[in-house]
C-alpha cells in the first residue's frame, strides 16, 4: 500500500502532538494544547481530527479532552516489546564512560530472586579497573548498583529482601537511611560494599510502567575516585544520573 503524502509542515506538528501526550501529561483540551504548541486552536483541531479518525487519539466523555487512543497503545507496545534494553542503555553508558575513562555498567532487577544482575558493560581503557560479573545474580541490599534499586521498590518487597538476605534491625535502619537518600538526590555512591576497594556510583533505571527495573552504575577504583575533587564527583553524580534518565525515557517512563 503507498503511503499517504504528507507535507513536513503537517508530520512536524503531529509529532509535536504526539510528544506532547507522551512527555507531558496524558489528557488536553484543544485550547491548552494550543497554547501549549504555540499553534493556533484551528490548525491544531484538524491535526486533532485525523489523530482521531486513526484511533492515535480519542475524546474522553467524562471530561472532553483530548487522550490516548487504542492505536497509540497498540503501536507503542509493539515497539516496546521489542526494545533490547541493552541496545538502548549502551550509548549513554558510553557517553559516560568515554567522557571519564571509566567503567560503566548496566544492571537488572530479578523480582522472582529479588537480586540484581550485570548485563552489559563497557570497559575503561584505565590499566586499573574493576571487572563486574556478567550475569551473575548477586545481592541488592549493598552497594550503590543494588540500593538504588531497592529504594524505589514497593515496602513489602524491601523487607521481603532484609528477610531473605537476614539482614540485622541494626542494618536495615542504616540501610534504609541510604535508600531514603537515593529517593531524595536520584543516585548513591558507595565506597568497597560489592567490591572491594572499588567506588560505585549508581542511579535508577524505571519503565513505562513506572516500575524500577535496574540500574547504570559507575564503578573506579577508590584510590582514583578519592582524588576527583567534589565538583568532579558531582559532575559524575549527573551524568551517570542523566544517562539513567534518558535510558527511562526511552523505555517509555514519565515522572
Amino acid at each position: 500500500m503507498k503511503a499517504r503524502a504528507y507535507n513536513s509542515n503537517v508530520i512536524s506538528k503531529t509529532f509535536a502532538i504526539l510528544r506532547a501526550f507522551a512527555d507531558e501529561k496524558l489528557n488536553w483540551g484543544v485550547n491548552e494544547l494550543a497554547r501549549y504548541l504555540d499553534i493556533p486552536a484551528s490548525s491544531l483541531h484538524r491535526n486533532l481530527k485525523t489523530l482521531r479518525e486513526e484511533n492515535i487519539l480519542e475524546v474522553s466523555a467524562q471530561t472532553g479532552k483530548y487522550k490516548i487512543g487504542p492505536e497509540f497503545v497498540r503501536i507503542a507496545s509493539i515497539i516496546s516489546s521489542d526494545i533490547e534494553i541493552k541496545n538502548v542503555a549502551r550509548p549513554f553508558m558510553q557517553e559516560v564512560s568515554t567522557m571519564f575513562n571509566e567503567s560503566v555498567y548496566l544492571g537488572l532487577y530479578n523480582a522472582r530472586s529479588k537480586k540484581i544482575s550485570f548485563v552489559e558493560g563497557i570497559h575503561s581503557h584505565n590499566p586499573l579497573k574493576y571487572v563486574l560479573e556478567i550475569g551473575v545474580l548477586q545481592p541488592i541490599h549493598f552497594a550503590a548498583s543494588g540500593k538504588t534499586v531497592l529504594a524505589f521498590l514497593e515496602t513489602e518487597e524491601i523487607q521481603a529482601v532484609f528477610d531473605e538476605e537476614n539482614v540485622s534491625l541494626e542494618e536495615q535502619r542504616i540501610i534504609e537511611k541510604e535508600l531514603q537518600l537515593v529517593r531524595d538526590q536520584g543516585f548513591l555512591t558507595t565506597l568497597g560494599e560489592r567490591l572491594e576497594g572499588a567506588s560505585g556510583t549508581a542511579a535508577p533505571i524505571f519503565d513505562a510502567s513506572q516500575k524500577v527495573i535496574g540500574c547504570i552504575t559507575c564503578v573506579i577504583p577508590i584510590n582514583y575516585y578519592d582524588a576527583y575533587d567534589d565538583s568532579l564527583k558531582e559532575n559524575l553524580a549527573k551524568k551517570i544520573t542523566e544517562a539513567a534518565e534518558k535510558t527511562s525515557r526511552v523505555l517509555g517512563y514519565r515522572r
